[in-house]
């Protein structure tokens, strides 16, 4: 029997006031009485941000965790990027191919698009604690990477060449096509984001809709991006704006929110013994070099200690040496 490609779109309907989108794509599911996967259309209504930190928390060098991205979201979700025909049904050895050769195409460049994209989120939402952009709203820095010598990481590598980008009303695919040569990043004004009003738009492109909703993200107060201190994935919030822990699934059934507070109580008294047993070492030697001064070789031996500490802490700042490796060597001074 013949098969025929699928020319699939994509909508996305935007409702800042809720905080939240509604997506309507193509997607595959199993027929267990003709032993095939054939597509139809989901709908799905999730809060604005969570399938960008989805994405951001894939491993697309995985094919087990890109797979869950794929089966959360549908392969048609980044197909595009792959340039791949997508048909409409296959059996299940074909579906997994397919899945496979669609995601081993485009792994590189999903991981160069993801790692921009964090570059960008963690100076919007200053994840790294940078003194200078305290006083700054997420606005106010997005503003300053579109607009200064800050460059945005994303819009440096997005290929504006393949905007494929249309307004419409939700279910209705009759397009308004914004030309290729208008950036995604340049659709926040075509929309007024100092509006609040629903609007509907329809694409293929993956990191198009990303840049979209990064910037409206930007625009709501009291929703944004952060990352977990317990596993360190990327999350919006559920309920209150200060959460500092996901509600992933961590270990044993519990999420992070669970389990966060009391292995950070955990890793702050491991890292107050260790800072304990290397201030013992430090009042060691400098002791030992105090009532010796005629010693060089205390001396000398103090001020190597000195030395080396420094190069391992920025070994374990640089993810080159662990932290039961330094303490290995603290111990043995």
């Amino acid at each position: 029997m013949e098969r025929f490609e699928i020319h699939f779109k994509n909508q996305f309907f935007i409702d800042k006031s809720n905080k939240t989108k509604m997506i309507t794509y193509q997607s595959f599911r199993y027929n267990a009485k003709h032993k095939t996967y054939g597509f139809y259309n989901k709908y799905e209504k999730i809060k604005l941000g969570v399938q960008l930190c989805d994405f951001l928390n894939t491993d697309f060098h995985s094919f087990e965790s890109a797979k869950t991205f794929v089966d959360k979201y549908s392969i048609t979700t980044i197909a595009d990027l792959a340039n791949l025909p997508i048909y409409q049904y296959y059996d299940k050895n074909e579906y997994q191919d397919m899945i496979q050769n669609v995601v081993s195409s485009i792994a590189n460049k999903l991981e160069k698009y993801k790692k921009a994209f964090i570059e960008d989120i963690k100076y919007i939402y200053n994840l790294n604690d940078l003194e200078e952009l305290s006083n700054l709203s997420p606005a106010k820095r997005l503003h300053i990477l579109k607009n200064s010598k800050k460059v945005s990481e994303i819009i440096k590598i997005y290929d504006s060449k393949n905007l494929k980008l249309s307004f419409n009303n939700f279910g209705d695919f009759t397009a308004l096509s914004i030309t290729e040569e208008e950036d995604a990043q340049e659709v926040a004004k075509i929309l007024d984001v100092d509006t609040l009003a629903p609007y509907c738009f329809t694409s293929t492109n993956i990191i198009q809709t990303f840049i979209i909703e990064l910037a409206e993200l930007t625009s709501i107060d009291n929703i944004e991006i952060k990352q977990c201190k317990n596993c360190g994935k990327y999350f919006v919030p559920d309920n209150r704006a200060d959460e500092i822990y996901c509600s992933n699934i961590y270990e044993n059934g519990k999420t992070c929110k669970e389990v966060g507070h009391f292995r950070t109580k955990q890793k702050l008294m491991k890292e107050n013994d260790d800072l304990r047993i290397y201030r013992n070492v430090y009042q060691k030697l400098l002791l030992r070099t105090r009532r010796n001064p005629m010693n060089d070789e205390y001396e000398k031996e103090f001020q190597t200690f000195k030395k080396k500490n420094i190069e391992l802490k920025e070994k374990i700042n640089n993810e080159e040496l662990t932290q039961e490796q330094y303490m290995e060597w603290l111990n043995k001074q």
